[in-house]
């Protein structure tokens, strides 16, 4: 078997996926796997081809890359991939796709609305009446990209900077709390779901980047067991795996959430189908606490894909 990592692109997580790729390089060529790392450009489904590749180890991240952009290519043509298919992955990386699935569904997430450019230029858009303070995304985006905090009025240009990337973008009820996430992959056909980690910053040498009162991990994660109760623990878990059942996914994926330091209530942020699996981020740190060993964890993924090949995506 001939594995492509896939990696880089134009989006602003091209960095992250390059270290991300090199990790599983890495790991597959320990194992024994013949493996090329192809930057994403223009004529992939070509390149593909004269390296004569099996399957792709999908790496690349956000708009125009991991949103299903990829992912349609290498179905229409039938080389099998790791990770959701296009109609998932697209529906994973548009936060508010997600909302209105999360609410049709009853999967608790802090409140929201929608704002395009037009209805904010016209000033017209009740803020007060949603709530301070909250936070305006741009809902294709990742990392610290697109996401400003609005704390009151005076605040409220700063959605003119998150219109740069997206429009229309998602308003969304800042949670005040702890942010705790919960990976999951599929090994031999079945859901594996790590334990629960609460994301720190407390890692010797992370780079953390503070916006406005926003904790953005823009290096590396630490991890820590979470100070929640085991009900809680356990209904997170559950929750994160109805999110990776609803939404499509399949492979690998995260789910990341809050929760309120005030009630104790948790609120689901986020799926990510593309989730970071270099050493230092959360989903390998969810692994080792889990007692996952992370070069299986890698292969298991490639080989779901593998096995998987030529499946039609679920229904959501």
């Amino acid at each position: 078997m001939k594995v492509a990592v896939v990696y880089g692109g134009w989006s602003s997580e091209a960095m992250a996926s390059a270290k991300n790729a090199k990790s599983i390089e890495n790991v597959l060529r320990a194992k024994g796997y013949d493996v090329c790392m192809l930057a994403f450009g223009r004529d992939m489904v070509q390149t593909l081809r004269a390296e004569k590749a099996d399957i792709v180890y999908l790496c690349v991240q956000g708009k125009r890359h991991g949103d299903g952009t990829l992912q349609a290519m290498l179905e229409h043509e039938g080389i099998p991939f790791t990770g959701s298919g296009a109609r998932a992955a697209a529906l994973i990386n548009d936060k508010i796709l997600c909302k209105l699935l999360f609410d049709h569904y009853g999967i608790p997430t802090p409140r929201w609305a929608i704002l395009s450019r037009e209805q904010y230029e016209r000033g017209d858009f009740d803020y007060s009446g949603f709530g301070y303070p909250f936070v305006a995304k741009a809902p294709t985006q990742g990392g610290s990209f697109g996401i400003e905090l609005i704390r009151s009025p005076e605040d409220l240009d700063k959605i003119r900077l998150v219109f740069g990337y997206d429009d229309p973008i998602l308003l969304e009820q800042f949670i005040d709390g702890g942010f705790y996430t919960v990976g999951l992959f599929e090994r031999d056909g079945q859901l594996v779901t790590l334990k629960c980690v609460e994301g720190v910053e407390t890692l010797s040498g992370a780079r953390v980047e503070k916006k406005n009162d926003l904790t953005l991990f823009t290096g590396e994660y630490g991890t820590e067991p979470p100070r929640l109760d085991g009900k809680t623990l356990v209904d997170m878990e559950r929750t994160a795996e109805r999110v990776f059942k609803i939404t499509g996914a399949r492979g690998v994926g995260r789910v990341d959430f809050m929760v309120a330091h005030d009630t104790g209530a948790f609120y689901v942020l986020e799926i990510n189908a593309v989730p970071g699996l270099k050493r230092g981020s959360l989903m390998p740190r969810e692994a080792a606490y889990s007692g996952v060993v992370y070069e299986d964890m890698v292969e298991d993924i490639l080989l779901s894909a593998w096995n998987g090949a030529g499946r039609e995506e679920d229904d959501v």
